[in-house]
Formats: C-alpha cells, sequence, structure tokens
C-alpha cells in the first residue's frame, strides 16, 4: 500500500527553491512543456491547481472510503439484528422482534457507517503518504516546512533537456536558488 517510488533515499535532485506560489506554479507549466518529467513540488501551504498542473490523478481513496462505509453498515446491521431478535429479543409496545424492525436499525446503521469511514479513511491515508509510526520523514529542504516551495527534479530520470537547460529554466521562472541535493535532508541538520 505503500508507494515505493516516493521514498527520496539514495536520490540526486536538482531543486528549485522558490518564494512566491505563482512562480511556482508558471514553473511547473513551463518545464511540463518542455517535457521535463517533474518528480514533485513541497509546499508549506496549498497551492491551488499545482496538482493538476503536475499531472496528479484523482485519489483512490474515494472508493477505500466507500468499502469502509460498507463494512460499517454491515456491521450495524449485524450488531442491532444479533442484539434485538437473536439474543435479547424484548417486545416493546407490542411490535414483533424480526426483520420488520428493521427502521429502528437505522441510527446504529448510520453511525457505525461514519465511524468506520472516518477511521478507515485515517488508516489508508495515514499508510499512503507514508506517515505511519517509525518512518523517517524525507526532507529535501528544511525552509519546504516554512515559508519556500521546493521544485524536485530527479536526475536519474531521462529528460529532453540537459541538466543545464533545466537549471537556467528554473532561474528563468524566478526561482530564488537552484542546487544539486543528494539525499533526503532530515530535520536535524542544518544548510
Amino acid at each position: 500500500m505503500i508507494d515505493k517510488e516516493i521514498i527520496l533515499d539514495k536520490k540526486q535532485f536538482t531543486l528549485g527553491i522558490f518564494e512566491d506560489p505563482d512562480k511556482l506554479l508558471n514553473a511547473v507549466k513551463s518545464l511540463r512543456k518542455k517535457g521535463v518529467k517533474i518528480f514533485d513540488c513541497y509546499t508549506p501551504f496549498p497551492v491551488h491547481h499545482l496538482d493538476q498542473e503536475l499531472g496528479y490523478k484523482r485519489t483512490n481513496l474515494t472508493i477505500g472510503a466507500f468499502l469502509m462505509g460498507m463494512l460499517g453498515s454491515i456491521s450495524g446491521f449485524t450488531l442491532a439484528f444479533y442484539m434485538n431478535v437473536k439474543d435479547w429479543p424484548m417486545i416493546i409496545g407490542g411490535k414483533p422482534m424480526d426483520i420488520n424492525v428493521f427502521t429502528s436499525f437505522i441510527p446504529v446503521i448510520f453511525e457505525l457507517t461514519i465511524l468506520f469511514t472516518a477511521f478507515g479513511m485515517v488508516a489508508m491515508f495515514f499508510t499512503r503518504s507514508r506517515m505511519v509510526h517509525g518512518i523517517k520523514e524525507d526532507i529535501l529542504d528544511i525552509r519546504q516546512t516554512d515559508d519556500r516551495m521546493v521544485l524536485a527534479i530527479d536526475n536519474s530520470v531521462d529528460q529532453p533537456l540537459s541538466a543545464d537547460e533545466i537549471k537556467s529554466m528554473i532561474e528563468g521562472e524566478g526561482a530564488v536558488e537552484v542546487r544539486e541535493r543528494g539525499e533526503a535532508m532530515t530535520p536535524s541538520h542544518s544548510n
């Protein structure tokens, strides 16, 4: 479930450091027009339409949410049916205790659907984004968590432009700094 392609260890990157989100977005647009494959962009806040410019597809977490909701609904129905019909049937208000009292199960089914969906989404999100306990974070530049945006291009991927042309394009788009980075930077390191 964890995407192995997003692990940054032992990868060489060309990094463009930006202060302005609009300049970052323009740099991504112009690099993609030239056919340059961008590894990823790291920002301390959401940059609108950056995901579309990077060519990201819609996530499949919604399918997981639906499946977890269905599991919650089935669990809620099974729980209510077993307790009210099989385990401890009680005649309340003259109502028979069988499948015909399904409408009285709706609150339990609804609540368990929401509960399973919420906890399932949290677990799937943390697993997919590699934020489970014990995994070292991958930080290319410590400023990406504060006030800078980082554009990362994997140097091991064949590009239609040379490394110098890519660097000059990034600089021309308004990067405050362009440099090579050999390995992921942990927060304990400094520049």
